[in-house]
């Protein structure tokens, strides 16, 4: 959608327009000359008459008149009543025009103003006449054609950059700047006008003229003659518009005088085609502009300067513009090897970050090594504010990017947010009030007044600040380039961070919420398991106490080694099983309230051994030999004791071919007091792992044990707030460890919690159970 046009700029525009239009008019001899030749009815009497009126006007018609006089005319008679004969009004008209235009604006006396611009009147009449000379030149080579009238080409050719007169009189100041921008960019003298002035001189020219009553052909000259062939108006003198364009090309392409359009001309043929003209015609026109120029000039008031010198400053004029294209040229190549630098280092910094950077820690580091291949070797900072933190976290680096120091500090309360230091880019410290602190944190830099600071912006602001001691700084869009760069790496990597931590967090929450969901449901189904139990103990001891009792009775009343005796025994047997299997399960499903006290692992060991004992008389006598070292536990003694039993027991019907191993110390890991117990029995299978822990699972075959031992120590352990772990591979063992918290421990008197030795032997033949270190 096109932007409306500012009110204010539309307005200036006007007033300088107003400006223009209240430029002098033109003399009453030429107004009265114009009004003359208009009307059908006049004759040549009126014209001579007019003409006559001012002899200084009389000799400049009669000399530009002989320079355009054609063969077979004797100039030396030529007198003001033979010349208007000869040429006609229209000629006549157009050389008056062209004497009095030329008098309007270059009649002054130059002041000292005028001698200090950079605009210079006779370079541009010279221009102009030379265009002149052109347009009349290509207009009689091609002679019969009528919209070509030689003289009216010629005097459009004179006036065709009237405009430029017109704004650099109402308007100096503003044209000097016009003319020094245009030489800077060697561009259109038109296109800087209307950036900085905001009209044309062709618009200009045309408002002129038109206040001037000059004829349409005259206007349209002034206002067109740059526009292509193809996009000029259908009108009578269409191909005069054009010839003035071409030939203003022509001489602008020879150097003569000055145009102030520095674009290179290179399509005179196709202009010259374009407008229904031969090209060879143009060309030979071209080649003698030079030689009329002389004398037309001199007609005209511009002095007698030979041709030999209008050679000359041709040459010098093209020398110029070549120089000038050669420095930009060459600052065109400056600045595409800074342009090249920068891009060689973006393209390394993203290759080292994609090949090293694993962390924003990395990033950091890489970016300084960046920095350091641009702006040099030197001493470089990082300032970063971590994602959530409100303290700077300051890095120092050589200029291979490697951390020297590093603080976490507070920023000052007047800052807060690092993208503070974002609001004034490459700031000395010696002029931030609010940062004095900062050079308490860069010792390790020479001269603390030459410390800049250069901010590294991201996407959601300001990613780090760098702080560096380099004067030579890259151009402003590169090093812009380069900033923006590295601070969107290190916004990239600070969110890859934040992602990957959030990632881990949710990993834990998930594994946490998996355990917790595991225990809710095995406490819901140990729940009513217990419900069960008591419910079974209840109903059930009564019937087992009868048959218990009554057995036993029966065995001992009856003879014994009889089958009836042997029968009693048997029932007295499996009853008491039963009882002891509905006890221990009501007392996993609701283990005792812990009881805590001080307590030593020779003690707990020794009751575990008594358990054992106790539970399977066919293991040899035991002999336990304590020794120094052992931790003091602040735990229940029968839960620990009853578990680590429960595992010892586990652990040698695993049928281990040689030890079972006990061992306890403290993880440094997570300070908890851990006994091992470890068996080189078969292993256990990944079913067998998983179940371990559930009630009445047995991996043994019918004849099993009822399943309850570990689901017991577990519930034992758990009510103490430790837990039991399992790690087994079938053929290389198992290792059941009781973990408690290292709060629980308390060291023994001439020992450690870190570790325990003590060594159990059996007496005789049988299996060991060591408890080593």
């Amino acid at each position: 959608m096109p932007t409306p046009p500012d009110p204010t700029s539309a307005r200036r525009i006007e007033l300088i327009l107003e400006q223009v239009e209240a430029l002098p008019t033109l003399p009453a001899v030429a107004m009265r000359l114009l009004q003359i030749t208009s009307d059908d009815e006049s004759d040549a009497r009126e014209v001579i008459d007019t003409v006559r009126a001012d002899p200084s006007l009389t000799a400049k018609i009669l000399s530009l008149c002989k320079g355009a006089a054609e063969g077979g005319v004797n100039v030396t008679t030529l007198t003001i009543d033979k010349a208007v004969v000869l040429l006609g009004f229209e000629a006549i008209r157009n050389a008056v025009l062209s004497i009095k235009v030329f008098e309007q604006f270059n009649g002054d006396e130059p002041t000292e103003e005028d001698e200090l611009t950079r605009f210079s009147r006779p370079a541009f009449w010279r221009h102009c006449l030379a265009t002149a000379i052109c347009c009349e030149l290509v207009a009689a080579a091609h002679g019969g054609q009528e919209e070509l009238n030689p003289a009216e080409a010629f005097v459009c050719g004179l006036l065709h950059g009237i405009g430029k007169l017109a704004l650099e009189h109402v308007l100096p100041k503003s044209y000097q700047r016009v003319i020094e921008l245009t030489e800077q960019t060697q561009g259109n003298i038109a296109d800087v006008e209307r950036r900085v002035i905001g009209i044309d001189h062709h618009t200009a020219g045309k408002r002129l003229a038109e206040k001037w009553n000059l004829p349409h052909t005259l206007c349209d000259s002034m206002w067109l003659y740059e526009s292509p062939a193809r996009s000029l108006p259908d009108v009578p003198h269409r191909r005069l518009v054009g010839l003035v364009g071409l030939g203003e090309a022509v001489v602008r392409a020879q150097h003569i005088g000055y145009s102030g359009n520095y674009l290179v001309v290179d399509d005179i043929d196709e202009r010259a085609e374009a407008l229904g003209l031969e090209p060879a015609k143009v060309r030979d026109a071209a080649e003698t502009v030079m030689e009329q120029l002389e004398q037309r000039g001199a007609a005209l008031g511009l002095g007698e300067t030979p041709s030999r010198e209008l050679f000359m400053e041709s040459i010098m004029q093209a020398n110029a513009v070549l120089g000038r294209l050669n420095s930009r040229l060459e600052t065109h190549r400056r600045q595409a090897a800074r342009q090249t630098k920068a891009i060689d280092a973006i393209r390394n910094f993203h290759a080292n970050a994609a090949s090293s950077a694993r962390s924003v820690g990395d990033v950091l580091s890489t970016v300084v090594a960046s920095a350091a291949s641009v702006l040099g070797d030197g001493q470089y900072a990082i300032i970063y504010q971590p994602t959530g933190q409100s303290n700077w976290q300051i890095s120092r680096h050589t200029h291979e990017g490697r951390i020297t120091a590093n603080h976490l500090v507070e920023p000052p309360p007047q800052v807060g947010q690092l993208s503070v230091l974002a609001r004034r880019e490459d700031l000395p410290i010696s002029l931030m009030g609010v940062m004095p602190w900062l050079s308490d944190y860069l010792v390790g830099f020479d001269d603390l007044r030459r410390v800049k600071l250069m901010p590294l912006p991201c996407a959601w602001g300001t990613a780090a600040v760098l702080v560096h001691d380099r004067d030579a700084l890259p151009a402003k869009d590169q090093l812009k380039a380069l900033t923006y760069t590295w601070g969107a790496a290190i916004g990239a990597a600070t969110q890859h961070e934040g992602a990957r931590r959030m990632s881990e967090q949710l990993a834990e929450a998930n594994r946490v919420l998996t355990e917790t969901q595991d225990t809710l449901l095995r406490n819901q189904s140990l729940a009513r398991l217990g419900e069960m139990a008591a419910g079974a103990a209840h109903e059930m001891n009564n019937p087992l106490a009868v048959i218990s009792g009554r057995s036993q009775l029966l065995a001992m009343q009856l003879p014994k080694a009889t089958k009836e005796q042997q029968a009693a025994a048997q029932v007295y047997e499996q009853s008491q099983k039963l009882s002891d299997m509905i006890t221990a399960l009501h007392l996993f499903a609701e283990p005792p309230e812990p009881r805590y006290e001080q307590v030593g692992m020779v003690d707990v060991m020794q009751d575990a051994v008594s358990i054992v004992r106790k539970r399977n008389p066919k293991l040899p006598a035991l002999r336990f030999n304590p020794a120094m070292g052992l931790p003091l536990l602040h735990t229940d003694r029968q839960h620990v004791a009853q578990a680590l039993a429960e595992l010892m027991l586990n652990a040698y019907e695993a049928s281990p071919t040689q030890t079972v191993r006990v061992l306890a110390q403290v993880d440094p890991l997570d300070d908890r007091l851990v006994i091992k117990v470890t068996d080189d029995g078969p292993g256990m299978d990944a079913h067998t792992l998983k179940h371990a822990f559930d009630p009445f699972f047995s991996s043994k075959p019918a004849g099993r044990q009822p399943g309850l031992g570990l689901a017991r120590a577990q519930r034992l352990i758990e009510a103490i707030d430790g837990r039991i772990e399992l790690a087994s591979q079938p053929g290389e063992g198992t290792t059941a460890s009781i973990r408690l918290p290292v709060g629980k421990v308390k060291d023994e008197v001439g020992g450690s919690a870190s570790g325990t030795a003590a060594t159990p032997e059996a007496n005789g033949e049988g299996r060991v159970i060591h408890a080593d270190p």
